[in-house]
């Protein structure tokens, strides 16, 4: 399988043995908006796939759950920045099963990982990579991977070197590009360091040492929103460099960004949609089918409009394939569902590349009409197998499909093949119109 990585902008071919994602969760302090899980379900997918390959997959996902924006909510709500991290996070957490994505093999919180993260903030200090400052922060020193610095997000690092000074107080830095691994402060929960009495961890530092944590010298994958490249992502590869002298990730992989009716989503615009009053109107379903449109790294664009067709379509697919299986039930066939049909190898090939969205719903769309036409011939044999096909494919991008449903409807499908040998049409018609209600048909 390839990837795209956007370091060396060339796709790379994925390990055959074990293979590792990191994904950049994010920061517990609101519920999480449509932006957040675009990420979220590209990795899904690709984690999902890889499982239904039979590949040796191992994939984390952080809950940011220390942070300036939890200790401003936590003012703003009259409570502790342990309720509102809690809070938001266990809804994030609900949201993943609502999405029915996968659940990472590990979800780790900052909270939770504070010795280890002063260890790595400590291993980077010895290594001449870190220092303490005036003021008791402990920076980054970017000096010390000023040769590398700048490479992922393709941008140069004198030009960032005058946009800093421009832009902060860079009075305690030795370069006015050296980031916060340690802060010292008393403002919010904090913690006890060998630098000082009360501190919390950078924001970049913890997403390199739960990498270092859990994967070691070098992950596989290492991606999140595009938004995440710099500074965030271009800070953990600085960091990870200085440690271990190699490459963090063998491939960086970014999700492309949600538009709102064609305007890029953004607090101060007031376009922010929140993925919960998403789901309130759409289901889950629909909404990764909506994603599955655009290949992941390109922006997608977001409107009811669009969303209204994406529904529409969705329903007509899923109803097609109903009606193959009552066309089977009226031949006197049960649907039997083939649990460990391998996925089709045309789809393999599509998502080998690049995890091609947008040819994968190409593919499933073309099994629609393949199905439509077995079924004009009466190909019964054939439309099992197509039917299959089209759950299996389903199920690799975790959209889920009810194919007992037959079972439910059962005895209105014989009334329905009785009234028809009867030629009794108006009772036909009386059936027909429940199994239309309930959206079978």
């Amino acid at each position: 399988m390839k990837i795209y990585d956007s370091l060396t902008q060339t796709t790379k071919n994925l390990p055959e043995n074990k293979i590792t994602i990191y994904n950049c969760g994010p920061t517990v302090y609101n519920y999480v908006h449509i932006g957040n899980i675009r990420p979220l379900i590209t990795f899904d997918v690709l984690y999902n796939y890889l499982k239904l390959s039979k590949k040796s997959v191992q994939y984390a996902h952080n809950l940011t759950d220390v942070d300036d924006k939890i200790i401003k909510r936590a003012k703003e709500e009259k409570t502790t920045e342990l309720a509102v991290s809690e809070k938001y996070g266990q809804a994030y957490l609900e949201l993943i099963k609502e999405l029915n994505a996968n659940l990472m093999d590990f979800i780790p919180k900052v909270t939770e990982n504070i010795e280890g993260i002063i260890g790595y903030v400590q291993q980077l200090v010895q290594a001449d990579a870190g220092y303490e400052a005036q003021n008791g922060d402990v920076y980054f020193s970017i000096d010390k991977v000023k040769n590398i610095y700048g490479q992922l997000s393709k941008q140069n690092v004198d030009n960032l070197i005058q946009d800093a000074r421009k832009e902060i107080d860079v009075s305690e830095k030795k370069n006015p590009l050296d980031f916060v691994l340690w802060k010292k402060t008393t403002e919010g929960v904090n913690w006890q360091s060998p630098w000082n009495e009360h501190g919390r961890p950078g924001w970049h530092t913890e997403c390199a040492y739960f990498i270092s944590k859990y994967f070691g010298e070098q992950v596989t994958i290492h991606g999140g929103g595009i938004d995440l490249k710099f500074p965030h992502h271009e800070n953990e590869r600085a960091q990870h460099y200085a440690l271990y002298h190699k490459e963090m990730a063998q491939v960086w992989m970014h999700v492309g960004h949600v538009n709102v009716n064609n305007v890029k989503m953004s607090k101060s615009l007031g376009n922010f949609i929140l993925a919960k009053d998403i789901l309130a109107k759409y289901s889950p379903n629909v909404v990764r089918w909506f994603f599955l449109q655009t290949k992941y790294e390109n922006p997608i664009n977001y409107s009811e409009t669009i969303m209204d067709e994406t529904k529409k379509n969705f329903n007509k697919l899923v109803k097609d394939v109903n009606l193959a299986i009552v066309n089977l039930a009226l031949q006197n066939q049960e649907f039997i569902y083939q649990a460990d049909m391998l996925i089709p190898a045309e789809l393999v090939t599509i998502l080998d590349e690049d995890l091609d969205f947008p040819n994968s719903v190409a593919y499933i769309i073309q099994l629609i009409k393949t199905l439509s036409g077995l079924n004009k011939e009466r190909n019964y044999g054939e439309v099992e197998k197509t039917i299959n096909k089209i759950i299996v494919a389903l199920k690799v991008f975790n959209i889920t499909y009810n194919y007992e449903f037959i079972k439910q409807y059962a005895e209105d499908i014989k009334l329905w093949k009785e009234h028809l040998a009867n030629k009794d049409y108006q009772k036909v018609d009386e059936v027909r119109a429940k199994l239309i209600k309930e959206e079978i048909i």
